[in-house]
């Protein structure tokens, strides 16, 4: 049977990583119980390559049109830029879907991240009226680190499981002192009320969960 050393597990049948943790696995696979079907020739790899080939297609269509509604016509195309950010994304989303699809949580992880990082992008494109750091970011966390422990207990996850998800989110939510700091918010109140309840989230889980943390740091780390 196939054996994963971070997960301390066995697996049957032929798996291309460990199904917990994703890691790569040793030992030999066993023979499969049942006929193995022949595989689509739609592989994953083909659609990330016609995914990327029409992305790149958009960008070049999306600056000709730009560079030639400023310069010709003298009338600029502001959702010019907003288009070529929303391609990146769906092109990002699709290349995380493809890769991670078999951990919802990291894909929603990921996700949540690139749409924080779009929402403060787009905001200073814009002009930069506050609205990603005072509202947006400190909702995202929130809702964030809510859907992980739906997530985790509907899927009936142990805690050392998706724990560690968690305490990225803490440590990335205490970024948002930096816009703080910098003069970038002017309405403090929800980033400061968000970075602290992630505190006590944080405090709770050393306090009462430290085995949790330490399992989770064991799988994830290899320590």
């Amino acid at each position: 049977m196939q054996y994963c050393p971070k997960c301390k597990i066995e697996i049957r049948g032929d798996k291309n990583c460990c199904p917990l943790c994703q890691g790569q696995l040793t030992r030999e696979a066993e023979n499969p119980a049942f006929p193995t079907l022949r595989r689509s020739k739609v592989t994953g790899f083909s659609i990330i390559k016609m995914a990327t080939f029409l992305f790149l297609v958009l960008e070049i269509v999306m600056v000709t049109m730009g560079y030639l509604a400023e310069h010709e016509m003298n009338h600029p195309l502001p959702w010019v830029s907003l288009v070529m950010i929303g391609s990146v994304v769906a092109w990002v989303d699709l290349i995380l879907a493809m890769y991670l699809r078999n951990n919802i949580m990291k894909i929603i992880t990921f996700e949540v991240y690139v749409a924080m990082v779009i929402d403060y992008v787009i905001d200073r494109i814009t002009g930069y009226h506050g609205w990603s750091v005072i509202w947006m970011i400190p909702a995202t966390f929130f809702g964030l680190a809510i859907v992980t422990v739906c997530i985790g207990k509907i899927r009936r996850m142990r805690l050392e499981d998706y724990i560690f998800y968690l305490a990225v989110d803490a440590v990335l939510c205490m970024l948002q002192v930096i816009p703080i700091l910098r003069g970038h918010n002017d309405f403090e109140w929800p980033a400061v009320i968000c970075m602290a309840c992630y505190l006590i989230l944080a405090a709770g889980a050393v306090v009462f969960r430290f085995h949790d943390l330490k399992n989770a740091s064991a799988k994830y780390f290899n320590v």
